[in-house]
């Protein structure tokens, strides 16, 4: 078989020689010879891909192992039907010139370029928190506490790129990254102008509809006040749960006028802060001298609107503390608050009668679980907690099996209420406000699993020392990073068997649920292999759900998650492997979503595949 040396692989099994000019990248072949499967074009330069990352409009994107200085890579690759393209390899080239011409650290930095089977790639550092877009699409809204930060950080790296004669050109969510410290960096510089501190002009118009400024749309000179205007999208997208203007089209006409017709932010978010829905008004004005002036003035208003936030945060939770203080208006309402505390204290000398929870629990969970899913048929109609151990141990009983037979919302809810008793005893009260949480991110639920999180960790900040050091300070800590963006990780040595298991589940379920699957996978295998002791035992199921999320990350990073397939038969026959495999999957939420979202790219590339046969 005669041929370019790159163009042709030799069979690991058989070593048959294989023509693979016209497979892309990353993909999986069956040798005509022998019929084994295996991966070809893996090696690009001294970085030989792992997987894939992301699909662009004119790229892919691959993590990759350097050998050179054994660390993981993103490895950017032009698509097929541009490596030719003499235009868009220029751009591609630029692409990593400009990128590669300033350092920041709110931009991720190109290492090297290249050129291999044809194609032209682009090394660049791995950011693996994942896209904006993605944490936006798994959450819908993003809080405006959590996204001010991200906003000042993108600022920085674009007043960074200013300072450089650029301007970005494509600032959306889909090109910002974030890493596991929380930080934002900008990617993707491929349709970005040198303007040398000026304004410059795009020779065509290459942008998404939804950020893209009115100027860019009618083809004038653009400046940063541009990327002002798309990063202001952006943030409204986020704090909307929905992109500024509805208009997908290029279309000139219909999109300069959705551009005049955009929703203001406090309408659609009304729980918004007034200053930081200015910021987002004034960075998207129409015309761009009604806009920021310079990037610093941006960032002081987002800096005080920051400021503002806290400050409003801080005497919401203190007024709050006040409205549960003893009204003093009239002696009705004294004497209403001393009865309540003469009840409350008869229960207290009640509770050094009666045996504790704590001594019952273990028996609640070591057995009971198999004769009792019949009491699930009744929980719906009876979730009023009683007050006695034999009522609340009934009530746990019922959740337990409500997670046993994966009846998570139910178990959420019980959970909660349970959380709720103030007559249940610690740490059992607590560790039911952490099993809430678990039960929301185990039905998929991530804003429900984030509420009941925040209620748990202020119910533990109230309690004593040696109670809370029952729960341990790593799911203390965890509870209050479940609202953060990085990956979590709730490994410990210090932590018990029980402490460990779900502390891994917590961060798990948590990096699951935003994509983030290997770093989840690491935590649900530490799940998986606890040690556990005698007085442990009541976590047990937890270690099987482990291995359950375990068992959907090896479909989801197995040989249906390849590389876009350019082959029409193989295309649809995938579609179909995946919707059997969709049958298979043991868990909810991010597993089902990443597999449906796979088929639709495929769906998309099988129907322009049809349509080049048509032509």
């Amino acid at each position: 078989m005669q041929g370019n040396p790159e163009t042709i692989a030799n069979c690991e099994a058989c070593n048959s020689p294989m023509d693979i000019s016209a497979v892309a990248p990353f993909s999986n072949v069956v040798c005509p010879s022998c019929g084994h499967q295996e991966r070809v074009k893996t090696q690009f330069g001294p970085y030989t891909l792992t997987h894939r990352y992301a699909v662009g409009g004119m790229s892919m994107v691959f993590c990759a192992r350097d050998h050179t200085l054994n660390r993981e890579v993103a490895v950017k690759i032009l698509s097929e039907n541009y490596s030719q393209d003499e235009k868009r390899i220029k751009a591609f080239e630029e692409e990593a010139r400009i990128t590669a011409s300033f350092s920041h650290p709110n931009v991720v930095s190109v290492l090297r370029t290249g050129h291999a089977f044809g194609r032209y790639y682009i090394a660049m550092e791995l950011v693996p928190g994942g896209h904006f877009e993605h944490h936006i699409r798994e959450r819908k809204r993003i809080p405006e506490e959590e996204l001010l930060p991200i906003a000042i950080q993108v600022a920085q790296g674009l007043k960074a790129a200013k300072a450089a004669g650029l301007i970005h050109r494509d600032v959306k969510p889909g090109n910002i990254l974030l890493a596991k410290e929380g930080h934002a960096k900008l990617v993707d510089f491929g349709l970005s102008l040198v303007t040398q501190g000026g304004t410059a002009k795009a020779e065509e118009l290459w942008a998404t509809p939804f950020y893209v400024p009115p100027e860019t749309v009618e083809g004038q000179e653009e400046d940063f006040r541009s990327d002002i205007y798309a990063l202001g999208s952006t943030l409204y997208h986020a704090l909307a749960g929905t992109p500024p203007c509805n208009e997908d089209s290029m279309a000139t006409d219909r999109l300069l006028k959705a551009k005049t017709e955009i929703i203001p932010l406090k309408q659609v978010a009304p729980d918004v802060s007034d200053e930081t829905c200015e910021i987002v008004t004034q960075s998207m004005a129409y015309f761009p001298s009604e806009r920021y002036t310079s990037y610093d003035d941006m960032i002081h208003a987002l800096r005080k609107a920051q400021k503002s936030l806290r400050r409003s945060k801080n005497e919401e939770h203190l007024r709050a503390t006040q409205a549960h203080t003893i009204p003093s208006s009239s002696h009705v309402g004294k004497l209403v608050w001393i009865m309540i505390y003469m009840a409350m204290a008869a229960i207290l000398v009640i509770s050094f009668v009666i045996p504790t929870l704590e001594e019952e629990y273990p028996e609640l969970t070591q057995g009971e679980n198999q004769g009792n899913r019949n009491d699930n048929n009744n929980a719906n109609n009876d979730l009023n907690l009683g007050t006695t151990q034999e009522s609340i141990a009934n009530e746990f009983r019922r959740a337990r099996n409500a997670l046993y037979s994966g009846e998570y919302k139910l178990a959420c809810e019980l959970f909660s209420r349970l959380h709720d008793n103030k007559h249940l005893q610690e740490p059992t009260r607590s560790w039911a406000g952490v099993e809430s949480v678990l039960s929301a991110y185990l039905d998929g639920k991530s804003s429900l699993a984030r509420k009941q999180a925040k209620i748990t960790s202020e119910h533990l900040s109230a309690l004593s020392e040696d109670h809370a050091a029952a729960i341990g300070v790593e799911i203390t800590a965890l509870l209050i990073q479940l609202e953060s963006l990085p990956p979590l990780t709730g490994s410990s040595a210090s932590q018990s068997g029980s402490q460990t298991v779900l502390a891994s589940m917590l961060a798990g379920l948590k990096n699951w649920q935003q994509g983030l699957l290997e770093e989840a996978a690491e935590c649900f295998k530490r799940a998986a292999t606890a040690k556990l002791s005698a007085n442990d035992q009541w976590v047990e199921p937890y270690q099987g759900l482990a291995s359950d999320y375990l068992a959907d990350y090896s479909v989801l990073t197995g040989p249906l998650f390849g590389s876009m397939p350019i082959d029409l038969r193989r295309c649809e026959k995938l579609i179909e492997e995946l919707d059997e495999a969709v049958g298979q999957l043991k868990t909810r939420g991010r597993a089902r979503y990443n597999l449906r979202a796979w088929q639709l790219d495929l769906a998309r590339k099988a129907k322009e595949l049809r349509e080049e046969q048509a032509r």
